[in-house]
């Protein structure tokens, strides 16, 4: 298991090496729509528009081919994810396979 660092800023972009494979990842707060990540490898996209929500996997497909899963846990309650409190409040977890999701819960 392990923390992706984030900013505390609406709208980033940010690289991290999972499983071995450098990906790209965009994560945008659309205020009351929520919070949508984007996922790359490359410049080719994995899985886009992801709704970003408190305890819940973001990925869930193995036929994609990501090598585990990510998820926000909001370390105050269970509230879903807003960008003012990313890494701090919310922080997102990167899941190897194998991994439970007892991630700060």
């Amino acid at each position: 298991m392990k923390i992706i660092s984030l900013n505390s800023i609406d709208a980033q972009e940010f690289s991290s090496n999972l499983g071995g494979i450098a990906y790209n990842f965009r994560l945008l707060d659309k205020g009351e729509a929520g919070v949508f990540l984007d996922i790359y490898d490359g410049v080719d996209p994995v899985l886009t528009g992801i709704l970003c929500l408190d305890r819940v996997r973001l990925v869930r497909s193995a036929y994609l081919n990501f090598p585990g899963d990510l998820m926000f846990v909001d370390q105050e309650g269970f509230t879903h994810p807003v960008y003012t409190g990313f890494g701090s409040r919310y922080l997102l977890y990167y899941l190897a396979e194998g991994d439970d999701d007892g991630a700060g819960m």
